[in-house]
C-alpha cells in the first residue's frame, strides 16, 4: 500500500514497471494508447477528472504517465483493490472499457484466420514439425491444422485457431468440445488465439480449460510480431490407434508448410527459454520505458494488398447504391460503377446461380462480400488470394455491426452524410492492408 506521501510519478512508474518486469504481458497498455488520438487521450483525461499541472502543453508519453498515476491512485484508495489484482490489471480494464479506446484494438490485435493459420504453421516448421491443412476434413470438422513430428517417438497434434475477434462464449465451448473428441487422432491438441481472444474469456478459464483437455495455449500477437507459449501439453496416449492411422492416410500429400534445411520461415518472435509457464504470464503489461520516446511504435511497413488494389465500392444490397468507396492514391483510371456489379448479380440469378462473389471484367478482378444489408465489390489487378477474401468479409460484417442504424435510415434517405467517411476509409485501409 502506497503512503499517500508517496503518490508521485516516479513511484507509480517505478511500481508499474516491477510489476511488468515480473510477468510477461500479452497487451501492451502504451502499445495502444500511442495508436490512438490525442483527442481521445484528452477526452479520457477529462472524463476520469485527471489533473494535469499548470496550463502546459503535455506530449503523448506525458499524458500517458498522468493516466496511469491517476489510475493507480484510484486504485490503492479505494475498493477497486478488491476488485483488481493489481494496479496494472485496474489500469488495463479501465482503458480497455472505453469505447474511444476500443475502436483501436484493431491496431493491436486484427488477423484473420489465414493469417492467423499461416503465421502458426510457419513457426511449428521452423521448430521441426510437419503441419498438414485440415479444414476440409470430414473426420473432425473445423481442425484447422495437424501436425507431425518425429525425434525419439511419433507425436500427432490436432491444432484449431481461432482470432480474438472470432472469439466468443458460443464459438470458445465448440472448440473445447472438438479439442476433447481428437484424443482418438492425436497424441495431443494446440489451442492458438491472440491477445484480445484471452481478454474475452478470462486467462485463468483458459487456462484451466486447456489444462483439463491436456491442450497446449498459444497467443500470436499480430501487432509485436510475438508469439507466447504459454503451457505445454504432456503426451497423451492414443485411444484409438487405427483411428489415427487411418486419419494421417487420409493427410494431403503435400503439407501446408514442412521443416526448411536453408531458410526460417517465421518473421514472429518467441522466446523459448521463457515459454510455457502460465505463471509467467499476465494480460497487462506498460513497458519500463514508459516515461520515454522509446516507446513501441508500429513499424513502417508496405501494406501487404498495396500493389493488388484498386478500388472499393460499399454499397445497399437491393438497390447497389453506393455508401462509400475508397481508391488507390495509385489508380487513376476511371473505375467500374456499382451499376456493373447489380447487373453481374441479376444475371448470375436469373441463371440459378448463386451470388456473384468473384469475376475476372475487362482487366479488372472484382471480389465481392455480403452482408445483410450491404454489400462491397472489391477491384483488384490479381485475384484475390484466401486472406483478403476473409479481410473483405470481415470488413463487411464490421461494417453492418457499427453502422446498422446507420444503414437503416440510409435505405430510406439515400443520404451518405449518415456516413463518418474518414473513420470508415480507416477501417478499409486497416482491414484490407492497403
Amino acid at each position: 500500500m502506497f503512503e499517500e506521501n508517496s503518490f508521485t510519478l516516479q513511484n507509480i512508474i517505478s511500481q508499474l514497471k516491477e510489476i511488468s518486469k515480473s510477468h510477461f504481458g500479452l497487451i501492451s497498455i502504451n502499445y495502444l494508447l500511442i495508436n490512438c488520438s490525442m483527442e481521445d487521450l484528452q477526452r479520457f483525461i477529462k472524463n476520469y477528472g485527471i489533473s494535469i499541472p499548470g496550463e502546459s502543453i503535455l506530449t503523448r508519453f506525458e499524458y500517458i504517465n498522468h493516466i496511469a498515476l491517476h489510475l493507480t491512485k484510484m486504485y490503492y484508495t479505494s475498493d477497486i483493490q478488491n476488485k483488481y489484482e493489481n494496479p496494472l490489471e485496474y489500469i488495463g480494464y479501465a482503458i480497455l472499457n472505453e469505447e474511444m479506446f476500443t475502436k483501436y484494438l484493431i491496431n493491436i490485435d486484427f488477423i484473420v484466420k489465414q493469417d492467423l493459420i499461416d503465421a502458426f504453421a510457419d513457426f511449428y516448421a521452423d521448430l521441426g514439425v510437419t503441419v498438414y491443412d485440415t479444414s476440409a476434413d470430414s473426420i473432425i470438422p473445423r481442425m484447422d491444422m495437424y501436425s507431425v513430428s518425429k525425434k525419439s517417438t511419433l507425436r500427432t497434434e490436432s491444432i484449431f485457431a481461432l482470432t480474438g475477434f472470432e472469439m466468443n462464449d458460443k464459438t470458445y465451448l465448440e472448440i473445447l468440445d472438438l479439442i476433447s473428441k481428437t484424443s482418438s487422432v492425436a497424441n495431443g491438441s494446440v489451442f492458438v488465439t491472440t491477445p484480445i481472444g484471452i481478454l474475452k474469456i478470462g486467462f485463468n478459464k483458459l487456462r484451466y480449460d486447456l489444462n483439463k483437455l491436456n491442450c497446449q495455449l498459444y497467443v500470436i500477437d499480430p501487432s509485436r510480431k510475438i508469439i507466447y507459449g504459454l503451457t505445454k501439453s504432456k503426451k497423451n496416449k492414443i485411444q484409438a490407434s487405427e483411428l489415427r492411422e487411418n486419419f494421417v492416410r487420409k493427410l494431403p500429400r503435400i503439407p501446408m508448410r514442412a521443416p526448411s534445411q536453408v531458410l526460417k520461415l517465421s518473421n514472429y518472435f518467441f522466446d523459448e527459454q521463457n515459454a510455457y509457464n502460465p505463471f509467467d504470464f499476465r494480460l497487462f503489461d506498460i513497458y519500463d520505458n514508459l516515461e520515454h520516446n522509446k516507446l513501441l511504435l508500429k513499424e513502417v511497413k508496405v501494406p501487404k494488398y498495396v500493389d493488388v488494389f484498386r478500388n472499393l465500392i460499399i454499397m445497399e444490397i437491393n438497390s447497389g447504391t453506393p455508401i462509400i468507396s475508397y481508391e488507390s492514391e495509385n489508380f487513376k483510371e476511371l473505375t467500374l460503377t456499382s451499376g456493373f456489379l447489380a447487373a453481374m448479380d441479376s444475371f448470375v440469378t436469373r441463371i440459378g446461380g448463386s451470388e456473384l462473389e468473384e469475376i475476372n471484367y475487362k482487366g479488372f478482378y472484382v471480389q465481392a462480400a455480403y452482408g445483410k444489408f450491404t454489400k462491397l465489390a472489391c477491384f483488384l489487378s490479381t485475384p484475390a488470394d484466401k486472406s483478403l477474401k476473409e479481410r473483405l468479409k470481415h470488413l463487411i460484417g464490421l461494417f453492418e455491426e457499427k453502422y446498422e442504424d446507420n444503414i437503416r435510415e440510409f435505405r430510406l434517405s439515400g443520404n451518405t452524410n449518415l456516413f463518418d467517411s474518414s473513420e470508415i476509409i480507416y477501417l478499409i485501409k486497416e482491414i484490407i492492408d492497403v
